[in-house]
């Protein structure tokens, strides 16, 4: 049994010493302090400890933490870098590929609008991490959005560019003949018709092509007319090329080709000649427009050399074998 220590006060007046007694209000007061100084004392302990050491389970989810926030970080990387080729992808598109396809641009606000509210995230609140979730989630939904725009924009232009490619070659842009012949006359109103010798237009170009040179096809297409012409043309080549466009190629010596035949940019279509009214050997050329002709200076490019010409000329033919 523990005993207490008991205590004695003088009595000055007596001159006698008394026990020593507390009073049941000094007792509960000074047990109060005890209790409370020992709580401050044991929370105060408690907190080091937790902060120093901390308990398992918190330590645990203060790594899964940290870890989930390490890769939140390697991800917000991954985000920009996305974002950057959307960006570029968007900014090619407006500035390169729409304007030269004729299509309009998609608008900005299109591109950059948002979905879903603010509610769209609420599930996600009230958790200690709900700034990373709710961040992550929108950013994910955010590329999401702009790479299906995207993709729905390459479905609007993948066939327009296909188009566009097969309309270039068909497009009659090349001369019919080297480069190194000589032009002879062109898009114009005659005084007199060197062979007539009446006034009439004179409705394509003339290359001053000695007899036997080859002719070839300015652009793909199907042949629709090869051989004697009653119109003064002779021997003479008609190719419809689409898309509005029709060449002819007349007084020809020689047709290797036959309507109903496909022929592509750089097919040799016969020789040159003089058949038909014509003064001399030469090519007439001519190009239509839906139904308009036209100039055919405004369709190839002088400046390339003899040697450049024969280039191409070889390269679309070996590129007509392959296919």
């Amino acid at each position: 049994m523990l005993m207490f220590r008991k205590k004695y006060l003088l009595d000055r007046k007596e001159l006698v010493y008394k026990e020593y007694r507390l009073s049941l209000k000094q007792k509960l007061a000074r047990l109060s302090i005890v209790l409370v100084v020992s709580v401050i004392l044991a929370i105060g302990y408690g907190m080091v400890f937790k902060y120093l050491f901390g308990s398992p389970r918190e330590k645990k989810l203060q790594s899964e933490l940290d870890e989930i926030k390490y890769k939140y970080d390697l991800m917000a990387k991954d985000f920009e870098t996305i974002d950057l080729k959307l960006a570029t992808i968007a900014t090619a598109e407006d500035n390169v590929y729409r304007p030269v396809f004729d299509m309009e641009k998609i608008p900005s606000s299109f591109r950059q609008s948002g979905y879903g509210g603010t509610k769209k995230y609420a599930d996600l609140e009230g958790y200690e991490n709900s700034d990373i979730l709710i961040g992550a989630t929108k950013k994910v939904d955010e590329l999401l959005r702009r790479t299906y725009i995207q993709s729905r924009s390459f479905d609007d232009i993948i066939p327009v560019a296909s188009d566009w490619k097969n309309k270039l070659d068909h497009i009659p842009y090349i001369r019919p003949v080297n480069v190194n012949i000589p032009l002879g006359e062109g898009l114009k109103f005659r005084e007199k018709h060197p062979v007539l010798g009446t006034p009439r237009w004179h409705h394509g170009q003339d290359f001053t092509a000695p007899s036997g040179t080859d002719v070839f096809a300015t652009g793909a297409g199907v042949v629709t007319r090869a051989g004697w012409s009653p119109f003064g043309f002779g021997n003479m080549v008609e190719i419809d090329h689409g898309y509005g466009f029709k060449t002819i190629y007349g007084h020809l010596r020689t047709v290797y080709v036959s309507a109903g035949q496909e022929v592509v940019r750089g097919d040799t279509l016969g020789l040159s000649g003089s058949t038909g009214i014509s003064s001399g050997p030469h090519l007439h050329y001519e190009i239509h427009y839906n139904g308009m002709i036209k100039n055919p200076l405004y369709f190839f490019n002088d400046e390339l050399t003899m040697e450049e010409y024969n280039e191409m000329i070889s390269v679309l033919n070996s590129n007509s074998v392959d296919n």
